[in-house]
């Protein structure tokens, strides 16, 4: 069992710091909770890819910008950070077209032994570590909510000083307990705190953004992921669809994540000599890739439908259009953030582009056949 075996850890040890637990609790080979894949409906939680197909038909969109703008090179690669079960991989493949589709060479990358076997399944090429993706690569890596399950330190400012939290043994389970910063590395990274206030400082993160960016020649990196504040406490967990402020109780259950400092990542990419773009609003990002096109493509589709008598197609699209517009709700999936970085490249990709984009989607519209909002 997972825990008997943190516990005995722990033991050992006195106590470990929060990375330490949740790499063990989150990616364990055997018991972890990407032992086998936790995302899609029905299980812990969803992600873009997997409430609308729109987003995988939008990042080709990107995908064939990014192509025409590094001189349509053959192969093109597209490496996938954090693959999970391939549904990204899907959208995106199946919405590319000739010539491109016949030059993309795709790599997910998931360190999830479940993902991976998932994937290859389906016919796709998946890899545990980044640097089986390939090196001197032309292309594009992208990376959907994954740098918020990087393992990540906790530090807390603790009247004048910074103290980092450590997981350690408690009368009635495992408890988090302040300690000594464990590297000189975390405060140096470490965001402005308030006295009592806490924040997930990650150099694994900033890692892997490294290690992803020596893949590539040239190209881009798309980062997208939950960044905002909110009044939710900085770490916690989701289970079964729920969001669970209790992280420690039996390891290997739930996810655990915390926002992503991306400014961080743009001051650390720069410092590495890599262009940095962004970030803006997922909504942003996807009204500039034209999700208002693929919304009113598919409302005249429904009103075929309903002009035409079938009524059930019609709530299909309707309902299809719904989990559309939950991509660019400013209150969920829309507001998480889309960053990109450059490798010996100067201009931007559209997604991140400052110009404004086209006019909004409307949020709600009557379902056919219902009086008043939905």
């Amino acid at each position: 069992m997972l825990e008997e075996r943190l516990r005995a850890r722990i033991a050992r040890a006195g106590r470990i710091t929060f990375a330490e637990f949740m790499a063990i609790a989150l990616y364990d080979p055997d018991a972890g909770f990407y032992a086998h894949p936790p995302v899609g409906p029905g299980r812990d939680y969803v992600t873009s890819p997997h409430v609308s197909a729109a987003f995988g038909v939008l990042l080709a969109r990107q995908l064939t910008e990014a192509w025409d703008l590094l001189g349509r090179p053959e192969p093109f690669a597209v490496v996938e950070l954090g693959a999970g079960d391939g549904t990204l991989a899907l959208q995106l493949l199946e919405a590319l077209s000739p010539p491109l589709d016949a030059v993309v060479r795709y790599v997910g990358v998931e360190p999830g032994a479940g993902g991976r076997e998932v994937m290859r399944g389906r016919g796709l090429c998946a890899v545990p570590r980044v640097e089986e993706a390939g090196a001197g690569l032309v292309g594009l890596v992208i990376a959907n909510e994954v740098l918020d399950n990087v393992p990540f330190h906790l530090l807390r400012r603790a009247g004048e000083r910074l103290v980092e939290r450590y997981v350690e043994l408690g009368h009635e389970g495992l408890r988090l307990a302040d300690g000594p910063v464990s590297s000189p590395d975390l405060e140096r990274l470490a965001p402005p705190l308030r006295p009592g206030e806490e924040a997930p400082v990650s150099p694994l993160a900033l890692d892997l953004v490294d290690r992803a960016a020596a893949t590539l020649r040239r190209g881009y990196l798309v980062l997208v992921d939950y960044a905002g504040r909110g009044r939710r406490a900085p770490v916690h967990a989701y289970r079964g669809g729920r969001v669970d402020d209790d992280v420690l109780s039996e390891p290997g259950s739930r996810d655990i994540t915390a926002a992503v400092d991306l400014r961080g990542i743009v001051e650390h990419a720069r410092r590495r000599g890599l262009r940095a773009w962004g970030p803006v609003t997922q909504r942003r990002a996807l009204l500039a890739l034209g999700i208002h096109e693929l919304e009113e493509q598919a409302r005249q589709r429904q009103t075929r439908s309903l002009a035409g008598g079938r009524g059930l197609e019609a709530l299909r699209i309707f309902s299809n259009r719904s989990r559309l517009r939950l991509l660019v709700d400013p209150a969920g999936l829309g507001a998480h953030r889309a960053l990109c970085l450059g490798v010996g490249v100067t201009r931007p990709l559209r997604l991140v582009r400052r110009d404004p984009p086209p006019g909004p989607i409307p949020r709600r519209e009557p379902s056919p056949g219902r009086s008043g909002p939905q």
